[in-house]
């Protein structure tokens, strides 16, 4: 009742009582940022290329806390297709500011994520996103093919992959954009499975477009796993768009922004 109460305020009055919310957010991941920037720099100083765990395990905590302090709970559905089946090739998808986190918490140590190499330019943020993740710029073939080597490298010394195939953040009113085929590819090549993590409702609770937080339920749905073994890469596109349809379903189903 409280909450519909709340819910049901004028906005200007629930923008100022959120704002003391928002104040205990940004100290929280300003400790994030100092914290982890020093510690994953220690890492990587002492432990070398086996740093990757230890940072992982690191952000996988901090973003527990940011979800406690932020009273965000996520529910995870079906979270054994995932560990069943790894190492595998996790797809999301990617619509709001939040998915770092939510990433971060969901996902096991030994995962590579690929990400854009303009989030470098991100003051420390950017730092600790090349802690763990494999960078590409995709205005550059030299970049990608480079990427794709290390990615399939990771593959096969038995990591698993994580990728946003829609390649940059959801602005639009649809659950999913269309898919890149990077991520297929490297499943069909190394014949790993698929496995593909819906996250619902994260948009309400932190836009793509700014950083404005509120609490909530965010829901994460496995599906798959979707496997390869028997594939070529003649069947890229029909495998593509079968999970781009199973992952669009399932969030438009989930999510009351697509109501």
């Amino acid at each position: 009742m409280l909450r519909l109460y709340f819910w049901g305020m004028p906005a200007f009055i629930k923008y100022l009582l959120l704002i003391p919310y928002w104040i205990w957010l940004i100290l929280v991941f300003l400790c994030f940022l100092v914290s982890s920037g020093v510690l994953s720099t220690l890492f990587i100083v002492v432990l070398g290329k086996k740093a990757h765990r230890p940072t992982m395990t690191l952000y996988k905590f901090w973003s527990t806390v940011f979800f406690i302090a932020a009273g965000i709970r996520v529910i995870q559905k079906d979270r054994h297709i995932l560990s069943k089946n790894l190492p595998a090739i996790v797809v999301g998808n990617h619509g709001s500011n939040l998915d770092m986190f939510i990433g971060a918490f969901c996902m096991p140590t030994n995962i590579k994520p690929l990400a854009k190499v303009q989030l470098k330019k991100m003051p420390i943020l950017g730092y600790l996103f090349s802690t763990v993740c494999v960078l590409v710029d995709r205005s550059s073939k030299e970049s990608r093919d480079k990427s794709s080597r290390a990615m399939m490298a990771e593959i096969l010394a038995g990591n698993s992959l994580f990728i946003y195939p829609e390649g940059t953040r959801n602005k639009g009113n649809q659950p999913v954009n269309d898919f890149y085929d990077g991520a297929f590819r490297f499943a069909i090549e190394s014949k790993r499975p698929l496995v593909a993590m819906c996250t619902i409702n994260a948009r309400n609770l932190v836009p793509s477009e700014n950083y404005s937080v509120k609490p909530g339920v965010i829901t994460v749905q496995y599906l798959g796993p979707y496997e390869t073994k028997n594939l070529e890469k003649e069947d890229l596109t029909k495998l593509k768009q079968r999970i781009h349809r199973d992952m669009f379903e399932a969030i438009r189903k989930g999510d009351p922004m697509f109501d």
